[in-house]
């Protein structure tokens, strides 16, 4: 199963350390997501702590993890807007996703 993350037991999960509103916390996310994470805070010119602490402030009773997740989503969906989809079958959107997110068999 080359070219494919994780196991059986699911996708690889990587564990980092930030600040959350001055406490420490450990977070565990997908290596993608951390990246993505990594891409939102270089654009806009925020710390990784800075960052989730916005999102822990705003998340109320959910867990941090999942909002950072529906953050991400949210933030790309936003910049995306709707360029680029097709009527016509997939679009190159949708197979970049599919190939970033889930790489094919090899």
């Amino acid at each position: 199963m080359a070219g494919r993350q994780g196991n059986k037991e699911g996708p690889v999960l990587v564990c980092r350390n930030v600040k959350v509103s001055g406490r420490r916390t450990s977070l565990r996310m997908e290596p993608y997501i951390w990246e993505s994470l990594k891409e939102i805070c270089e654009r806009e010119g925020l710390t990784l702590n800075d960052i989730c602490t916005q999102i822990d402030q705003r998340r109320g009773e959910a867990n941090l993890t999942a909002s950072i997740r529906v953050f991400i989503v949210s933030y790309f969906r936003n910049a995306i807007g709707s360029r680029g989809f097709s009527e016509d079958g997939p679009s190159s959107i949708l197979r970049k996703a599919m190939d970033d997110a889930i790489p094919p068999f090899d």
